[in-house]
């Protein structure tokens, strides 16, 4: 099967020959322009040959058309650091208006897009990070707490911001779809777990404006939602039309990928922990975290992946050996999606 029929069958909860596999992550002194970007991911499909690619940006391209600014010191694998960020009254919320979307970093990502469609088969699909715009106004401001106060103390101002944002990305995204992306890879960073938000938080402040930029994407098999950080409240975004949800199955207070497997419909993405079993030097011991996985999934439904984004310096030998593994699993019989 090719890496596009993998992925489709999966979804599906039909018969595959093994579980599609693809990993990402920052490498962030090439992450400044389109052509790094592409470069290094190109580099990594080039060496794994993952099922589907997920273009994995800098963390913050999508706030930068609004101020949000960080400072890179050079030395490879190490993080940037924040340096301006425009929202620090209720009044700023009135200066995040709406601004080209594709223009600067917005632009940046459409070029990549379009450069990394050329050069991949057309047999790899591709997914586009986008940030809900929640999780979006969550950047603008330090510590983006600032935000969950905002949201009790100046909502009609936080609403004003929330509209300017989705638009922009409503038309930022249909871009992205025309550029070549197969679906996007819709995360909510801290914006969907319970440390940060009620269930009725998410009902009011994030799941119009997500739904909204699902729908300028059009409806796509390869749309994916990711939720972050434990205590994620994964089941209020089950009705998401997505084909795949991500979630860390090892953080505390998230559900396992059994549990999302009876609750959710299509297909689960992840199994891997990115800052444990993936971190040692051992690759055995990924291998085994691995094993569990598919064990608890019976391969079905499955999409072998990070709990998140890798780090840099994560070891290559556990990528290949994830790789290697995958590719001696047996076949699995299928199963109807819910």
């Amino acid at each position: 099967m090719t890496g596009r029929e993998r992925i489709l069958a999966t979804l599906r909860g039909a018969e595959t020959d093994r579980p599609p596999i693809s990993f990402w992550g920052h490498v962030y002194h090439r992450e400044s322009s389109a052509e790094e970007l592409v470069a290094h991911t190109l580099e990594r499909w080039q060496r794994h040959r993952w099922d589907w690619v997920k273009l994995n940006p800098r963390k913050h391209y999508h706030v930068e058309p609004w101020g949000v600014r960080y400072r890179y010191s050079g030395v490879p694998d190490a993080k940037p650091e924040l340096a301006a960020y425009p929202v620090r009254e209720p009044s700023d919320w009135a200066r995040i208006g709406e601004v080209a979307h594709d223009g600067g970093a917005l632009g940046e990502q459409i070029d990549a897009v379009r450069r990394l469609r050329a050069a991949l088969p057309a047999d790899v699909p591709i997914l586009a990070t986008v940030f809900t715009p929640l999780a979006i106004l969550g950047e603008l401001t330090e510590p983006p707490t600032v935000l969950r106060e905002h949201l009790v103390t100046a909502p009609k101002q936080v609403e004003h911001a929330l509209e300017a944002v989705t638009r922009v990305f409503e038309r930022y995204v249909r871009e992205l779809v025309r550029a070549g992306a197969d679906g996007l890879f819709l995360a909510t960073v801290d914006w969907g777990c319970r440390e940060f938000v009620s269930a009725d938080d998410l009902r009011r402040w994030s799941r119009p404006y997500d739904l909204r930029l699902l729908a300028a994407a059009g409806s796509s098999p390869y749309h994916a939602l990711h939720v972050c950080k434990g205590g994620a409240l994964m089941f209020e975004f089950a009705d998401y039309p997505v084909g795949a949800f991500s979630w860390d199955v090892h953080a505390p207070g998230n559900p396992t990928l059994a549990e999302g497997l009876a609750r959710l419909r299509g297909a689960v993405m992840g199994g891997i922990a990115h800052e444990g079993a993936l971190q040692e030097r051992d690759p055995e011991i990924v291998l085994s975290q691995y094993r569990r996985a598919l064990e608890e999934t019976g391969g079905r439904r499955w999409m072998v992946a990070p709990g998140c984004s890798i780090a840099p310096t994560t070891p290559e030998a556990n990528l290949t050996a994830l790789r290697d593994e995958v590719e001696r699993t047996p076949a699995r019989n299928g199963r109807a999606a819910r």
